[in-house]
């Protein structure tokens, strides 16, 4: 599987150009895009290795995921670049994707943000080489 860069100034242009009111993105940059709202999806670093696997995704890019969700990269980049207010976490091991909408909806009645109670380090350090 290939990654690109992406170049933020043009994809933010493009953005606006198309939104509407309410418009969802999904993927692991949407927090560079002045968001209203970020939804930081979390999952076991050992279900995401299973699962990249299973997609026949390169070694590389598995570890580079597994890596980044032990360290936290899209929650951390999230609250360096966004209003804390806006962030809400969630693990999403266990849960149906119905679960995980409903989880969400509640945030976005609430406005209530919460965060950092999902941490993968003690348990599967091993996992970083």
């Amino acid at each position: 599987m290939d990654s690109f860069v992406v170049d933020f100034d043009k994809l933010n242009d493009y953005i606006q150009s198309i939104k509407t009111e309410d418009l969802i993105l999904d993927g692991h940059v949407s927090h560079y895009l002045n968001p209203d709202y970020i939804v930081v999806l979390r999952a076991n670093p050992l279900l995401i290795k299973n699962r990249l696997e299973s997609r026949k995704y390169l070694p590389k890019k598995v570890k580079e995921n597994v890596e980044a969700e032990l360290l936290d990269v899209c929650l951390i980049e999230s609250i360096e670049k966004n209003d804390e207010s806006k962030i809400f976490e969630i693990d999403c091991s266990e849960k149906s994707p119905e679960d995980i909408v409903n989880e969400i909806l509640m945030f976005l009645d609430s406005k209530n943000p919460e965060y950092g109670n999902v941490s993968w380090l003690e348990d599967y350090f091993y996992l970083i080489e």
